[in-house]
């Protein structure tokens, strides 16, 4: 099981004072749904990748985000037990002590959630702050592969500061900007998997692949 956050912080909002972090994180794999001995293989589609909210850098975060015990929902027709939607937390094996309600209640659900397995490594703004690119380094085990990919997050300005203009229950609330031809056959280093990512003062993107000796491509708007 895997669980990385690498953040990406917004500057000085136009209406607000505070400064406000992003993170991406890596979720789990090969999960089975286990309900009283019953079992289920989710692990194609579940769990989401995350977006998670981490706040005001300027004021204590005591928030927990659910790892190692919730999990994010990303596709819930594979969940036979219960009826779910995107976003939800989950528990892989609920039991007396700690269930799906208990991570309702206790952990903080993402802000937007990911395709499962698409391992999402680095993320920036652009100057607007009106979108986010963040790396989808890719899969190991799933089949299609999925990842290998950038993808574009649409941001709004609202009375919270800026958020992501999809509800956090949307599975299309990212576009894919720029990502290898053949995405289902990609593995190890038949295709560019992106990592980190920057942009400079012309919004041009700057983005690391590890496959192979190490490639960085530039991503620009005509």
């Amino acid at each position: 099981m895997e669980c990385k956050q690498i953040f990406s912080l917004s500057s000085t909002s136009h209406r607000l004072t505070q400064r406000r972090m992003w993170g991406v994180e890596n979720s789990g794999d090969n999960f089975v749904r286990d309900i009283s001995g019953k079992q289920t293989d989710i692990h194609i589609d579940n769990p989401a990748e995350k977006l998670n909210y981490i706040g005001d850098i300027s004021k204590p975060n005591d928030q927990w985000y659910g790892y190692p015990t919730c999990f994010t929902v990303w596709k819930p027709s594979l969940f036979p037990d219960k009826k779910f939607a995107v976003g939800d937390q989950f528990v892989v094996k609920p039991n007396a002590t700690f269930d799906d309600a208990a991570c309702e209640k206790k952990s903080t659900p993402p802000r937007l959630s990911f395709q499962a397995h698409s391992a999402p490594i680095d993320g920036v703004f652009d100057k607007a702050f009106s979108n986010m690119y963040v790396t989808f380094h890719g899969s190991w085990n799933r089949s299609p592969a999925t990842g290998f990919k950038v993808i574009q997050i649409p941001f709004k300005n609202g009375t919270k500061g800026y958020e992501p203009t999809a509800a956090a229950n949307s599975d299309t609330g990212y576009t894919d900007i720029w990502f290898n031809a053949n995405t289902g056959s990609c593995g190890g280093s038949q295709c560019f998997r992106p990592t980190g990512i920057v942009a400079d003062s012309s919004d041009r993107l700057y983005v690391a692949s590890d496959a192979g000796e190490g490639e960085i491509f530039i991503l620009g708007k005509e």
